[in-house]
This record gives structure tokens, sequence and C-alpha cells, in this order.
């Protein structure tokens, strides 16, 4: 009888896997198939897509031809440690936002495409929110902004 159980809960376990792998009905993923997540930036939402894959959070934006206004890329980070950045395979100047404890700790602003550095998180970071280059500016997004999804 044990065994039965434990079939039954290891069998209802994937089966609540499988269905988290699932795109819930009515989200809406990306053409590069990232689920989308709204993003607030102060007072700005950015539509942005979801990321937290290695191999989704080592390409980012990288080799995409453009980042339309009001989109974003949001990373989900592993741990909350300072983080590495570079603008590898980009074609289009981006905004990057360093955020932990629900608000913004940092910018990088205007980041030329073809910048050959690193760029490093100014603290330990859990999540980063790449945006189009200017839109900090434009939308007056400062340091200890909040950021909510």
């Amino acid at each position: 009888m044990r065994k039965v159980w434990l079939v039954l809960a290891v069998l209802m376990a994937c089966g609540c896997l499988a269905l988290a792998a699932v795109p819930a009905e009515g989200e809406e993923i990306s053409e590069y198939g990232n689920p989308f997540v709204w993003v607030t930036v102060g007072p700005v939402k950015v539509k942005a897509e979801a990321v937290a894959t290695p191999e989704k959070l080592y390409r980012g934006l990288g080799y995409r031809q453009e980042l339309p206004d009001g989109r974003g890329m949001l990373f989900f980070l592993p741990a909350t440690a300072v983080q590495n950045f570079c603008m590898r395979g980009m074609a289009f100047p981006l905004d990057i936002l360093w955020i932990v404890d629900g608000k913004v700790v940092g910018m990088e602003a205007k980041v030329a495409p073809t910048f050959p550095g690193t760029l490093r998180s100014p603290r330990p970071v859990n999540y980063v929110l790449e945006v189009p280059g200017g839109f900090a500016e434009r939308y007056g997004i400062k340091v200890g902004d909040p950021v909510s999804w």
C-alpha cells in the first residue's frame, strides 16, 4: 500500500511540473518564446520579456535588430550578487536598470551597442531590466524608484 501512495505522489508531482511548464491560458508569449510580464518602474509600465534559464540569460537581447519603445527584458537572476553584463551581439543602445528589493539601485544609461567592456551592478542585485536607450531619461526614472511586476 505504501508503494502505491508513493507512486501516486510521484505521478502527481510530475503532472504539476508538466502543467507549470505550459503557458497559462491567455499568457502572451513573445516572438522569441519568452513570456511577457508587465513591469512598473516608477510611474511607467513596460511590457518585458521574462527570462530565467541560463541560455536566455546569456543571450539576452543580443542578435536582435530592435527593441520597440515600451518593451524590455526582465532578467530573473539565480542569486542576489554583483552582476556583470555585456553588449555582446547588440545592434541598438540600452538602458540597464539594476534592481533589488523592489527598487532601482543603479542604472547604466544609453549604453552603446559597441561598448566593449563589462557593465557591473553597483551592488548585489537579483533582477535586471533592459529597455531601449534613453528610456530612463525620457520617463524621469532614477535610482530609488520602485519596481513591481
